[in-house]
């Protein structure tokens, strides 16, 4: 018996796919060969009909269209939706099973890198489900100045890690047509703090992130030039690889969401990118809902002096 399969066009704008019976041996579609067959299926394209229907169109007998029901639903090419009781008999009404129906040969076949990552990590569509509207972006990536700015004159360096976020998120969303970036400085002057945002880098070089680190579960210490990340016990952290990954209620609209990706330095912020794009079932394969915050410290698992992993050191 044929199985229904996706059939995607990787060409479609709108990413459509249509639902299509299956199977290895062309006789399991013979009934759809002949003419009358072809005709019936071309008919319930266009929605759900009844045998007398059908024979006016085709001009032909009743017994005709019938017998080549019989043979079409028994393939499996179209299926009874319900039955009537019309002027003292029975009338069926005849569908389409499936959107179309195909022979498959026995190759490998090829990978579609769209839908491959479709289905990398759940986990990952949960936790950033807010910014997604119908398969649009809605949201900031905010990501540091790098001129001088801020109490501290700061310039920051890890604006680019944003950039495998995009990756990352691309894989739920289309291509935004304007642009989802926003520096620090300019979200601020364009009065949109009550958005969702999604902050790259820590309070020394974003001013987002410090103006939201006070509302954060486990924040950075503002001693000590925003030296060391507090957790949720008080305990400081001052590993240049520590990093946050946290989610909260934007503090500017409770409506809104914020997540915050950052370390104590680039490449605390590196990390922490890290883990939110290639460990995200690790952080979040348990989260359902709510505010999250994930204290992080970045690995180099594979020797080579770049961080390439993180180890959890807590969860909240």
């Amino acid at each position: 018996m044929p199985k229904e399969k996706m059939l995607f066009d990787p060409k479609s704008e709108a990413g459509l796919a249509k639902r299509v019976l299956v199977s290895d041996r062309p006789d399991a579609f013979r009934p759809a060969a002949g003419k009358v067959g072809q005709k019936i299926l071309a008919l319930l394209s266009s929605g759900p009909m009844y045998p007398a229907e059908m024979a006016r169109s085709l001009g032909t007998h009743h017994q005709t269209v019938y017998y080549h029901i019989g043979r079409l639903q028994k393939a499996g090419l179209i299926t009874r939706v319900r039955s009537e009781q019309i002027r003292g008999g029975e009338a069926n009404l005849f569908a389409l099973a499936s959107d179309g129906y195909a022979v498959e040969f026995p190759v490998k076949g090829e990978m579609l890198p769209t839908l491959r990552s479709s289905g990398r990590s759940k986990a990952l569509g949960r936790f950033f489900r807010e910014f997604f509207d119908e398969g649009e972006l809605d949201g900031w990536v905010v990501v540091g100045s790098p001129v001088q700015h801020g109490a501290s004159g700061a310039q920051a360096r890890d604006g680019h890690y944003a950039v495998q976020l995009g990756f990352a998120l691309g894989q739920f969303v289309n291509l935004p047509t304007k642009f989802p970036v926003k520096l620090d400085v300019d979200l601020r002057a364009e009065k949109l703090l009550a958005s969702n945002l999604i902050v790259v880098g820590g309070p020394r070089n974003n001013v987002v992130a410090e103006e939201l680190n006070p509302h954060l579960p486990i924040r950075f210490s503002q001693g000590e030039f925003w030296g060391s990340i507090l957790d949720d016990e008080g305990k400081s952290h001052t590993s240049e690889l520590d990093c946050i990954v946290e989610k909260i209620r934007n503090p500017w609209d409770q409506s809104k969401t914020c997540v915050i990706a950052a370390g104590l330095t680039g490449a605390g912020t590196k990390a922490a990118i890290i883990g939110v794009c290639n460990f995200s079932e690790t952080l979040f394969g348990k989260y359902t809902a709510g505010d999250y915050a994930a204290l992080l410290r970045g690995v180099d698992r594979d020797g080579d002096g770049k961080v390439d992993s993180v180890d959890v050191l807590k969860q909240l």
